[in-house]
């Protein structure tokens, strides 16, 4: 049996973890944690072949110095939070046994971008999942697994987030990673999204806690805090 996971990410498409969480677990990983992240689905809606795709998260996977990395394939725009795909989230995270789990926000007005339906089903099939790899009864493969804590990201710019990393040092070497996906990037209708509006972003975000660049999270739980006064430091 593998070492466990600190942190664990799924994202629904190549590209989605690797932009909402990369520069936070390079950071992570600095710190001395083991990273993983899942991929839901092969993204061969988009521009590029499945191969092609895979190939790309995997070189950004190395890039982003991950301890863990795989692809499924359920469905580019069929992602369903559906009893099964519980059961499969709930495998994943009993075979890994990640602390902290992350995932893209599930509370969004449908369409394009943050909103994209298997977007919002990943978050909330992740969620469901986590929930019930607890469960001794429920028909996942391995041992109960509880976690620690679920985090979400690609939060929408309104939504005033429950913390911000800040990631001066990591956004930079996220970007190289993310530069894998050029199926993705170096396309003609999108001249301006890579790396441009991710680093208005991700500048955006970091100047709301003294950083040039940051990554932020929701939480649902209240956190228990003993002593604020280190945090406000």
């Amino acid at each position: 049996m593998s070492e466990p996971l600190h942190f664990l990410t799924f994202g629904p498409h190549p590209d989605d973890a690797e932009i909402g969480t990369g520069a936070f677990l390079l950071k992570m990983k600095a710190r001395g944690y083991r990273t993983g992240m899942i991929i839901l689905t092969e993204g061969d809606m988009g521009s590029g072949t499945p191969e092609i795709r895979r190939e790309e998260t995997q070189r950004a996977a190395r890039d982003l110095k991950l301890d863990v990395h795989e692809v499924l394939n359920l469905g580019d725009t069929r992602l369903e939070d559906s009893h099964e795909n519980r059961i499969v989230v709930a495998s994943l995270v009993r075979k890994y046994r990640p602390q902290i789990v992350l995932a893209p926000y599930y509370g969004l007005e449908p369409g394009r971008g943050r909103g994209h339906a298997d977007h919002i089903a990943c978050g909330n099939v992740v969620t469901h999942g986590v929930n019930f790899a607890h469960l001794d009864k429920f028909p996942a493969e391995g041992p109960a697994h509880a976690v620690k804590k679920m985090l979400y990201y690609f939060l929408p710019p309104y939504m005033k987030p429950t913390f911000i990393v800040p990631v001066d040092e990591e956004f930079p070497q996220a970007i190289r990673a993310l530069a894998n996906h050029k199926s993705q990037f170096d396309r003609s209708d999108r001249p301006t999204f890579f790396p441009t509006r991710l680093e208005a972003f991700a500048g955006y975000l970091g100047a709301q806690v003294g950083a040039k660049y940051g990554q932020a999270f929701y939480v649902q739980d209240p956190l228990k805090i003993e002593d604020p006064l280190p945090i406000f430091g």
